[in-house]
């Protein structure tokens, strides 16, 4: 009899988990998908204007889930259990749960367990799958871009590929080299400019592509329309503002790993510059997992100690809603706080552990409203004793 009590408890879990896994896979899509488009429709924007293919497309787009995924694994599973513990609720099986002598702690054992899957998966994203991904996006980003940088060179045709820019090429032989070039440059209308070479060649350097001309001279007119030669063995075009390319120079904070974004190279200009940020992001990278927990306790908080209801749950539910939401943006907001104010990194450890803190101890049993109102009654009576002694 005493094996078949655990054996029972355990299909209990298995069932409050069932509850929640289904619905959290159709919250993550849902939430997933529209996001992703949103993003999507910016990176279709890109790709088009560098002349790619739907391949290109389509991988862009993978490699951007995880960057969605860290922000809405927590979110959803909040609304997956809201939406366990609703069905629990309405159906009346938490009353035949604590009627069989389970504590809430017992019934929030199975969904603090779906919690800490979650918050383990989001853990991987943010510490591996993202800085892969957006790495692996920057590789992308630059291979578009020497790519567009050479399809401004059509051998035999002018190509316009900024107003006020015509380049023209005679020929393009293998390995980049070209052989007569000109390129104009009307963009600034009072001081034109005109570049002629005999041989060029388009090469990728850090800084950017670059069209290296070779045996040529510089035509610029002034404003007074005189016009002054500049006679060149070698001068390098910077085609890199025809792409808007990313700065590659340094990986941005979305980019690094954890201990890049912790320990910056101080001896790097950009590390020294956006130190600040770097770190409050590294910070961000271990608390923001924790929001699984926060959120599923939030959840269980608002549904879970409260008794059954003819009115039904949805000032509940919208008040659940409403804290879990705002206790997130507020951890958002600290991230920021933490980057101006170093000193203030704390803070983004306190929000999330005070508020799990608070969660549970509603969850066992502590009701603030009750304590507000009785707060609020004794500052009551204590006014009319005054106003009846007066």
């Amino acid at each position: 009899m005493a094996s078949e009590r655990p054996s029972r408890f355990f299909k209990i879990d298995t069932y409050v988990a069932r509850l929640i896994t289904g619905p959290f896979f159709i919250f993550l899509l849902i939430l997933t998908g529209v996001v992703w488009l949103t993003q999507s429709l910016e990176l279709l924007n890109d790709v088009i204007e560098q002349g790619q293919n739907i391949g290109v497309f389509l991988y862009l787009s993978v490699l951007v889930i995880p960057s969605i995924l860290v922000v809405v694994l927590p979110i959803a599973l909040f609304f997956a259990c809201l939406y366990a513990l609703y069905r629990l609720r309405s159906d009346s099986e938490l009353v035949v749960m604590f009627a069989a002598g389970m504590s809430r702690w017992r019934v929030a054992r199975a969904i603090f367990a779906c919690a800490i899957a979650v918050m383990l998966l989001t853990y991987l994203v943010n510490m591996l799958l993202l800085p892969m991904a957006m790495r692996d996006m920057r590789s992308v980003l630059l291979d578009m871009r020497t790519q567009f940088a050479s399809s401004l060179l059509q051998e035999g045709e002018f190509t316009l590929p900024a107003d006020g820019l015509t380049v023209f090429v005679e020929n393009r032989l293998p390995g980049g080299l070209i052989e007569g070039l000109l390129v104009h440059d009307n963009r600034d209308k009072d001081k034109p400019v005109s570049y002629i070479a005999d041989r060029g060649q388009l090469v990728d350097t850090p800084e950017g592509p670059r069209l290296i001309m070779l045996n040529g001279n510089i035509q610029r007119r002034d404003e007074n329309r005189k016009t002054d030669f500049l006679y060149f063995d070698k001068y390098a075009f910077d085609l890199s503002q025809f792409s808007n390319p990313a700065d590659e120079r340094y990986f941005k904070a979305y980019e690094r790993y954890l201990h890049e974004l912790l320990w910056p190279d101080m001896t790097l200009a950009y590390d020294n510059q956006y130190a600040n940020e770097l770190i409050a992001e590294g910070h961000a990278r271990i608390t923001s997992p924790l929001f699984a927990l926060v959120l599923a306790a939030f959840a269980m908080a608002g549904l879970l100690p409260n008794e059954f209801s003819r009115r039904g749950y949805g000032k509940r539910i919208t008040l659940t809603v409403a804290l879990g939401l705002g206790i997130r943006l507020f951890d958002l907001a600290a991230v920021g706080w933490a980057t101006r104010y170093p000193i203030l990194i704390s803070i983004q450890y306190l929000v999330p552990l005070l508020a799990l803190a608070g969660a549970c101890a509603i969850i066992n049993g502590w009701r603030p409203t009750a304590m507000v109102l009785a707060v609020r009654d004794r500052l009551k009576h204590s006014g009319n004793a005054e106003a009846g002694a007066s």
